[in-house]
């Protein structure tokens, strides 16, 4: 099974093509416009390839949490090859690519969401397939570490993601000790990753694909606190606001 998939979710874009074992990925680093270079990056892939979209047979996409804008360019594109192509679509957690990239110890796959909060999930690998500990959420540090204490597991922590480096001491003190680490490698969410989940992932309809991204946004807020609505899975907050 050919697989495209997609990941726009933070500043690092990339694309890959998951065909059996054989996984080629295409990056572009740091950049935030991504709606100007995530489809060149495709055709780029393809064209190495000597593929076109309709030897596709799935598209995965990273579904959030991540950058609001980011993960709506990512899903918009495959929700729309999907649709006019008449192919599986697939969407796979951000957090989940992120830890799929790791073997070893509870993995702690997470984004930095500013002032000590942190979109995180739990994951350990078992027998090589992703087991989830701790659902995907949006954790202050303290709330996360407490969630990893309550595990009780003997394993190394290791920390895949945004950088911990100024979060060491007191990572060390909250968890009561200093078994834990930044995994190897670039930290960064791979699409090949992605392409792995999605195998063997439940397809979705694209007209019921929307962004999962496990916080709301200021926007969602402040209509909510104006109009006194409750929030809905995609409200129409903007139109009213």
């Amino acid at each position: 099974m050919k697989i495209l998939s997609i990941t726009t979710a933070t500043n690092h874009l990339n694309v890959a093509l998951n065909d059996g074992d054989k996984i080629v990925e295409k990056n572009e680093e740091d950049h935030r416009n991504h709606s100007e270079h995530l489809d060149p990056l495709i055709t780029e892939l393809l064209k190495e390839n000597n593929l076109t979209l309709k030897d596709i047979d799935r598209f995965a996409v990273a579904e959030g949490p991540g950058s609001y804008t980011g993960l709506r360019i990512g899903i918009t594109t495959a929700k729309m090859f999907a649709s006019i192509l008449n192919k599986d679509l697939v969407g796979v957690s951000t957090l989940a690519a992120l830890a799929n990239g790791v073997n070893d110890g509870v993995i702690v796959s997470e984004l930095d969401a500013r002032n000590k909060n942190f979109f995180a999930g739990v994951y350990r690998k078992v027998n090589g397939k992703l087991e989830n500990l701790v659902p995907d959420g949006h954790y202050h540090l303290d709330d996360l570490i407490n969630k990893i204490k309550e595990l009780g597991l003997p394993e190394e922590v290791v920390f895949v993601g945004s950088p911990i480096d100024k979060y060491q001491d007191e990572i060390e003190d909250l968890l009561g000790s200093d078994n834990f680490k930044q995994a190897a490698g670039d930290n960064q969410i791979h699409a090949g990753e992605i392409g792995k989940l999605a195998l063997n992932k439940k397809a979705i309809d694209p007209d019921k694909m929307v962004p999962k991204y496990l916080r709301r946004t200021q926007a969602e807020i402040d209509w909510h606190n104006k109009t006194g609505k409750a929030f809905g899975p995609d409200s129409d907050y903007v139109e009213e606001v």
